[in-house]
């Protein structure tokens, strides 16, 4: 069920920034892929922090094909990708923990939700800086 739930939010969060039709399949296709990887990583009790960092490397791996394969840009893919690994609900509990004074709580939640964050920007910075290095286009020089 969170499969489903995930390719329709990422879908829909597609469809309100307007992305090009041909691209809304593969981005569901990449938000199921990164809820399956924190299904995964639940049941081998890996760390959100890490299977988050895992899950972006493979949704911007991923978005950096697809991009190429339909010649559009990669943040098309990427962004509504990852959507459903950005951590809102830790946010906002960290949010709440501060307001409602359970200040230790609310430092815990707040690092572990920015080292998640920090975790989704470097997998997809890794990726892209990978793929410009390697996969520069060819100037022909005559």
């Amino acid at each position: 069920m969170d499969v489903l739930l995930s390719i329709v939010a990422t879908i829909a969060f597609s469809i309100l920034y307007q992305i090009p039709r041909k691209a809304i399949i593969p981005v569901g296709i990449l938000g199921m892929v990164a809820e399956l990887f924190m299904i995964g990583a639940q049941k081998e009790h890996v760390g959100e922090v890490a299977a988050s960092f895992a899950a972006s490397l493979t949704i911007s791996l991923l978005s950096e094909g697809f991009a190429r394969t339909l010649r559009m840009p990669v943040t098309i893919f990427a962004v509504p990708g990852i959507i459903v690994l950005v951590p809102g609900m830790n946010a906002y509990q960290t949010m709440k923990d501060f307001v409602t004074h359970h200040y230790i709580s609310g430092i815990a939640m707040g690092t572990e939700t920015a080292l998640i964050a920090g975790a989704l920007a470097s997998g997809l910075v890794m990726v892209g800086v990978l793929a410009r290095s390697v996969w520069r286009p060819r100037n022909h020089v005559h």
